[in-house]
C-alpha cells in the first residue's frame, strides 16, 4: 500500500514535471515568436525612419541644388540686364551730348520728328511742345518742316494740297530731365537700380524729356510722342534682339 502510493506520487510528480516542460517549451515558442514579431517590427520601423530620412535628405539636396540653379539664373540674367541698361544709358547719353554740342544736327533732327508727326496726326492745326531751351531751335525750322510734310504729301497722295498751321505751346513747355553720363563706368559697376531713372515711365513720358517734341491737334485729343525719350525707347526695345545676339549669342 505504502509502495503505491509512492508510486502514485512519483507519476503525478512526473505528470508535473512533463506538463511544466510543456508549458516551459510553449512559452519560450511563444516567447521567440514574439521576440521575432518585434524584431521584425523594429527593423520595419528603423528601415522606415531611415527611408524617410534619406527621402528628407535627398529632397533637401534636390531643393539646394534647384536654389544654386536659380540663383545662378537670377544673376546671370541681372548681369544681361545690367549690360543691356548699361547700352541704353550710354546711348541715350550719347545722343544728350550730340543735340547739346551740334546744333545743326539737333534742329535737323527736330525738323524730321517735326514731319513725322504731321503725317501721323494729320491735322491742319498742330500744337507743338517742347523744352523751353528748344524753343528757339523748335521756331527755326517749323517752316522747313511744313514745306517738307506738304511735299512728302504731293509725292504720296497725287499732288494733294494740304495746308498746316503749327503753334508752339510756349507755356506749356516740357520739363527737362537730366542725364548723367555712366559712360566712365564699366557694366560691373552700374547697378540696376540706377538704370531705374534711366527710363521714364509711360505717365511721365509726355510731361519731361531730355529733347525732342511733343505734338497734339489744336484740342490736344489726339497727341504724338516724338520726345527722344520715346524715340530712344522704342529704338532700343525694337533692337533688343540683334542687341541680345550680338551680346549673348542664341
Amino acid at each position: 500500500m505504502y509502495q503505491d502510493q509512492i508510486s502514485l506520487a512519483d507519476f503525478v510528480l512526473q505528470e508535473a514535471r512533463e506538463k511544466c516542460f510543456e508549458i516551459e517549451v510553449k512559452a519560450f515558442k511563444q516567447f521567440e515568436k514574439e521576440k521575432k514579431s518585434i524584431v521584425e517590427r523594429e527593423k520595419s520601423n528603423i528601415q522606415e525612419e531611415i527611408n524617410t530620412k534619406y527621402k528628407k535628405k535627398a529632397q533637401q539636396e534636390r531643393i539646394k541644388h534647384s536654389a544654386l540653379v536659380n540663383g545662378a539664373r537670377m544673376r546671370l540674367m541681372n548681369a544681361r540686364n545690367q549690360a543691356l541698361m548699361k547700352i541704353y544709358s550710354d546711348s541715350q547719353y550719347q545722343i544728350y551730348k550730340m543735340i547739346r554740342q551740334d546744333e545743326r544736327f539737333y534742329e535737323e533732327l527736330l525738323k524730321n520728328l517735326i514731319v513725322q508727326g504731321l503725317i501721323k496726326l494729320f491735322e491742319h492745326e498742330v500744337v507743338v511742345r517742347c523744352l523751353h531751351r528748344d524753343i528757339r531751335h523748335v521756331k527755326n525750322v517749323i517752316d522747313d518742316a511744313i514745306a517738307e510734310f506738304q511735299d512728302i504729301l504731293r509725292k504720296e497722295l497725287n499732288g494733294l494740297e494740304f495746308e498746316v498751321k503749327i503753334e508752339v505751346d510756349e507755356d506749356k513747355c516740357l520739363d527737362e530731365r537730366t542725364l548723367i553720363d555712366n559712360s566712365i563706368k564699366g557694366v560691373q559697376d552700374y547697378s540696376l537700380q540706377e538704370s531705374a531713372s534711366e527710363v521714364i515711365s509711360k505717365t511721365e513720358n509726355d510731361k519731361k524729356c531730355f529733347g525732342g517734341i511733343l505734338l497734339t491737334n489744336k484740342e490736344g485729343l489726339i497727341v504724338c510722342k516724338n520726345t527722344l525719350d520715346v524715340r530712344t525707347e522704342q529704338t532700343f526695345q525694337d533692337s533688343l534682339p540683334i542687341i541680345r545676339s550680338t551680346l549673348f549669342g542664341k
